[in-house]
């Protein structure tokens, strides 16, 4: 009995109490912050980690915004159940290595899961820290493949699934003739992987990849590889990169007049302060596959309308534009959100795992329609796809689902 009432006690700790940070650390930045509403009982605590400096700030301080903005609109709603949202943020800097020494502490107070963030490298190193029975880390990087029936969940369209839209649209074109640069690192890599596995498919018979050049997302010039893409004359080119690599990329495009190339991109770099500021070397054929975020919400059914319309509303409120960075973390939020509110502030890693995988269909949320499964730890398919252009200060939808038809 003793030992029944420590446990007791200990589980109230982590729910109530863990908001402040088991890791000590004079380089980590964390910020708590509790929302006001109508939550009258004791405050449930999100963890999140985030690049909310480093080179993954462009994602990781937006991707901050939206969870605060979105935890204050569901405790103006009565938070969950009457429990407050109380929201524990850390910094990774951007750095995989730190994220890791970050969470640890969480990791041992048994918190039931994490929102982690901002890109591939970040995410994966912390995703093993996941044990036998969690905490469940939903990573905010779409280039993450969760294993199935683990304890990882990934935001946002898969980069094989925008990449297969992209396609979609690109075939829809005639332009098939293509290239591609891809930096090598974690995202890059999985996206010219991706690349390969969509060109793989008969339905992309018809596509030639010309050349595809790699680079370090480190250097100041990739002139070299882009030389041989304009050598080679393709219809189009791929970029898949994020942040400053990309610019490094665009810059080197107008400096050898590449500029009327059809260009299309990750939608990691669907944020508008960056594409805000590669303004004066954008392509003028600049396309990005995401998710359905990003497309009017008078263009969607009913249902996934009203949550658009909230998210943009939401997103408008706080100062900010409804891009990826937003979606990303701003989706998984909610999807946890949904997960507490049906099985209680006091359910387990475990226990949200198996109702994500098991229990979660037709869902709507800021990115389509999800439908997660043990074998699914996403939840979205190519329908939720949609390729837009970027026109200089919006995105603009210029295919249906999945790359195909015109916008509704």
């Amino acid at each position: 009995m003793y030992r029944l009432a420590i446990l007791v006690v200990a589980a109230a700790t982590v729910l109530t109490a863990c908001g402040s940070s088991a890791v000590s650390s004079t380089a980590a930045k964390s910020s708590s912050t509790t929302s006001g509403g109508s939550g009258k009982g004791t405050p449930y605590v999100i963890h999140a980690i985030l690049s909310e400096t480093g080179s993954a700030t462009f994602l990781g301080s937006r991707e901050k915004k939206s969870i605060e903005a979105l935890a204050s609109d569901v405790n103006s709603h009565g938070g969950i159940d009457g429990h407050p949202i109380k929201l524990d943020i850390l910094d990774n800097q951007s750095n995989p290595s730190v994220g890791v020494s970050l969470v640890s502490g969480w990791v041992s107070s048994n918190v039931p899961f994490i929102l982690n963030g901002s890109v591939v490298g970040t995410d994966k190193a912390v995703d093993a820290l996941a044990g036998p029975n969690g905490p469940l880390m939903f990573d905010l990087s779409p280039g993450v493949q969760p294993n199935a029936g683990s304890f990882v969940f990934s935001s946002g369209v898969a980069a094989g699934t925008n990449i297969q839209a992209d396609l979609n649209f690109l075939k829809s074109k005639g332009l098939t003739r293509i290239a591609s640069i891809t930096s090598t690192d974690a995202s890059g890599a999985d996206g010219l992987n991706q690349l390969h596995k969509a060109l793989a498919l008969p339905q992309f018979s018809s596509f030639h990849l010309l050349t595809s050049q790699t680079f370090d997302p480190s250097s100041v010039s990739v002139n070299t590889q882009l030389s041989v893409i304009k050598a080679a004359n393709p219809q189009a080119l791929i970029i898949w990169t994020t942040g400053t690599p990309l610019g490094t990329v665009l810059k080197g495009m107008s400096g050898l007049g590449m500029e009327n190339l059809p260009t299309i991109t990750t939608d990691g770099n669907a944020v508008n302060a960056e594409l805000t500021n590669f303004a004066s070397v954008l392509p003028k054929h600049f396309y990005i596959g995401t998710g359905a975020y990003a497309q009017p919400p008078k263009s969607l059914p009913s249902s996934l309308s009203s949550v658009i319309a909230n998210f943009d509303k939401v997103v408008a409120q706080a100062g900010g534009h409804p891009n990826e960075a937003w979606a990303l973390s701003g989706a998984a939020f909610l999807i946890m959100v949904s997960a507490v509110k049906a099985l209680g502030v006091n359910a387990t890693a475990i226990e949200l795992r198996n109702y994500l995988q098991t229990k979660m269909k037709s869902y709507t949320g800021i990115f389509g329609t999800y439908n997660f499964s043990v074998a699914d730890h996403r939840g979205l398919g190519l329908n939720d796809s949609f390729v837009v252009q970027w026109n200089g200060s919006a995105f603009v939808p210029v295919s249906g689902p999945g790359g195909n038809g015109s916008p509704s």
